[in-house]
């Protein structure tokens, strides 16, 4: 049983953007895990634990939902963050019918308990350890019990990202393998061809 998702690559002049965005704040965050430029990914849907038996049915519905889909513009826009959690570089975009498409595939195939909530198009740059380091560099709350580090500075200090568009042309179905650095290889790919 995988641990798939539908996923979206930005182009290397888009990684390449970020990670040189991601240098000048990176040193005053080392409590962060941040994200390899070459793992830089927009997650459509997430799919879970999948059984390798729903895998056919699953890469003949995607592969539906990409023959009826065109290509569509993204770009970026701005920083931001997921509470204390994840620091992400925002991607507007035509990218939530795609991803509508894909969960209603994905559901169609039988998996189940996906997530309902509509797409929030972003690349993660950084996500909070579950460390003792994280803890050091936490801020201490009214009480003195320490929490996570604010995210905020560093989305200003990120500011106005690039304005780079790109066309996005195809989707992939991953998989994430755990571990200390997670490992995502790309298991299938359809273009984007619909009119």
């Amino acid at each position: 049983m995988a641990r798939l998702f539908v996923a979206v690559t930005p182009p290397a002049e888009v990684t390449r953007l970020l990670a040189k965005a991601v240098d000048r704040v990176r040193p005053s965050a080392p409590w962060l895990r941040w994200v390899d430029e070459e793992r830089i990914h927009l997650t459509l849907v997430f799919l879970g634990p999948v059984d390798d038996a729903l895998r056919p049915e699953l890469a003949e519905r995607l592969g539906r939902v990409a023959r009826r889909h065109p290509p569509v513009g993204a770009q970026l826009a701005g920083a931001g963050s997921f509470g204390n959690r994840v620091l992400w570089a925002g991607v507007a975009g035509e990218l939530a019918p795609l991803a509508s498409g894909v969960r209603r595939a994905a559901g169609r195939s039988g998996i189940v308990d996906l997530d309902p909530r509509p797409l929030r198009a972003h690349l993660t740059l950084a996500r909070a350890r579950d460390d003792r380091r994280a803890g050091r560099h936490a801020a201490a709350g009214a009480d003195g019990t320490r929490g996570p580090a604010d995210l905020r500075p560093l989305v200003a200090a990120l500011g106005e990202l690039p304005t780079v568009a790109w066309t996005v042309d195809r989707f992939e179905l991953m998989s994430s393998v755990l571990g200390p650095r997670p490992r995502y290889l790309v298991e299938s790919s359809w273009p984007l061809t619909g009119s």
